[in-house]
């Protein structure tokens, strides 16, 4: 309960958020503690600019201990704009990246939060981005065309390489050249020992929770194509070895 002989709010001078930030995390000392607790205690707006810094302080904090994917795109955009921000700030907030941001969080977080509210603001964007971004990646793995394989890494046990290469190819004329330069080079060089090195296919995966990259080979026929699970093409100047094959027949040549 509010001590009664507390100025009321409107004759309140508002704490700024730094003070606030360093009192979420136990950063001041005890008089000043105790002072800013009954401060925030007798002032609904720095009330509620703790509880907004405290959700946000454990959000970020849980953020960093999660291990979310975030589209590259994404990153590099929050990356810019946190530079952006803080390039006048670098001094007192010490943070110049997402990365670094999202590697120590609870050491960065109060002076970040500190520092002006529009920095503030950014922060919880971010949040609510990589949020998003969690949600709409689930989303996207059941929404993908299932003729069209993405361009990133897709999921497939070996049992359904065949099915789902078929559904892949007779859906295109074209060949379907996914992966990294280095897989795409890895791929061809695992072709150029075959007996036809025309390469249809390559498709960065995990076969059976195992990185691979599935080739597929022009077969013996027009409408034959080879289909290969490889290891070792993931990583550069990496080596394919045949883990699965067999061979499909489109329907569409």
């Amino acid at each position: 309960m509010t001590d009664p002989g507390l100025p009321t709010s409107e004759h309140l001078e508002h704490l700024d958020t730094d003070t606030i930030a360093d009192l979420i995390e136990n950063l001041l000392p005890a008089p000043e503690a105790h002072s800013a607790r009954e401060h925030v205690k007798a002032c609904p707006d720095c009330q509620q600019t703790y509880d907004a810094l405290l959700q946000l302080t454990e959000d970020l904090a849980e953020e960093g201990r999660s291990d979310i994917p975030i589209p590259a795109d994404v990153a590099e955009h929050l990356d810019a704009v946190i530079v952006s921000e803080s390039v006048l700030r670098a001094s007192t907030v010490g943070v110049h990246s997402l990365a670094q941001l999202r590697e120590e969080p609870r050491r960065h977080l109060p002076k970040l939060l500190g520092a002006a509210a529009g920095v503030v603001l950014i922060a919880a964007l971010g949040v609510g981005v990589v949020f998003a971004t969690k949600d709409q990646a689930n989303e996207g793995a059941a929404a993908t065309d299932a003729n069209t394989p993405p361009a990133d890494t897709v999921t497939i046990a070996s049992k359904d390489i065949s099915s789902a290469t078929k559904r892949w190819l007779d859906h295109t004329p074209n060949a379907i050249l996914h992966g990294s330069t280095d897989e795409q080079a890895c791929a061809r060089a695992f072709a150029a020992g075959r007996s036809n090195s025309n390469v249809r296919l390559v498709q960065p995966a995990k076969v059976d929770g195992k990185r691979a990259t599935i080739i597929g080979l022009q077969g013996a026929t027009v409408s034959q194509i080879q289909i290969f699970a490889v290891t070792g093409c993931s990583s550069p100047g990496g080596v394919g070895t045949s883990i699965y094959d067999t061979t499909v027949t489109l329907s569409n040549r």
